[in-house]
């Protein structure tokens, strides 16, 4: 009998550890790719972008898999039609194991994505689909993998444990309601500095360069600046503090413009950084987690 007791166990102790998904990606000019399905269980190919609110589809996807295009207004009790934005509801979404989602997308262009990668993509994977998981990148690896639980205790770390690993954990300062009506906490933290001064970032991988700065943050800190708007300016920072853990020498880009004119955050900090470590996103828990 104890033995039989010591074999149910061990199966249990296995199966909760195994209960993560996992999905191999490939970086691809700084950008992370997944493939999947979705609908008819017809195969998708998609970037995730952890800094994006909604996830959105490409006009040929569209049109492949005969998606009906609606509109944002039909959700939201009526409206004026002529503000309403489209968007598609995306059955089915499959990524490795994971559960079937249904998932509404909103319409952008992919041509830039298209002709950075040399080839065309599917869809953008945003917060939408990600909200409510624990999700990490292991870069070292090409897996990203959705978690039962969270990989430590966040409350008693530090920059570096016992065994000189480095673990970082950060709270997600940034909550939010979107157009949909859902709940979503973005990867946007105050444990950031640049220069040694704090600026609020978010962590997105959806940006390869290592660090983005917005315009007024680098004027006011003496980073640099754009020559005008439509362009950036490659910087050097002396050094980008993540939680404590410091990093010299990182390159930069100071932007002309900003999407929320530094309202929300005033830096990125992308995957050139990001695929130094392990990266876990917890948003059942608000923390971003950094391990290597």
């Amino acid at each position: 009998m104890k033995t039989l007791f010591a074999l149910i166990i061990a199966v249990l102790i296995f199966a909760s550890t195994a209960v993560c998904g996992e999905i191999p990606f490939t970086i691809e000019k700084g950008l992370v790719i997944v493939s999947g399905t979705a609908k008819d269980g017809q195969p998708v190919q998609a970037a995730i972008f952890t800094g994006s609110i909604f996830s959105y589809y490409s006009k040929d996807l569209q049109k492949r898999f005969k998606l009906q295009v609606r509109g944002s207004y039909e959700l939201l009790g009526g409206g004026r039609q002529e503000n309403s934005i489209p968007f598609v509801v995306m059955p089915n979404l499959t990524f490795a194991d994971q559960s079937p989602v249904e998932v509404k997308m909103q319409e952008r262009s992919f041509d830039a994505i298209d002709k950075l990668l040399g080839h065309k993509i599917d869809m953008i994977v945003g917060l939408d689909y990600l909200n409510g998981h624990i999700v990490q990148f292991d870069f070292k690896n090409h897996i990203l993998r959705f978690l039962d639980k969270p990989p430590f205790d966040y409350q008693t770390v530090g920059k570096a444990g016992a065994d000189g690993q480095v673990r970082l954990a950060m709270r997600m300062d940034e909550h939010m309601r979107t157009l949909f009506g859902d709940q979503i906490s973005m990867p946007i933290t105050e444990e950031i500095k640049l220069n040694g001064t704090p600026i609020r970032t978010l962590f997105d991988t959806g940006v390869a360069y290592p660090v983005s700065v917005g315009p007024f943050a680098a004027k006011k800190n003496s980073i640099g600046s754009a020559p005008s708007k439509e362009e950036s300016a490659k910087v050097q920072l002396k050094s980008i503090n993540l939680a404590g853990y410091e990093m010299a020498d990182v390159p930069a880009l100071v932007k002309g413009s900003w999407d929320d004119t530094e309202t929300r955050y005033a830096a990125i900090v992308g995957v050139g950084v990001m695929q130094n470590f392990t990266v876990t996103f917890d948003w059942k828990n608000k923390w971003i987690v950094l391990e290597r």
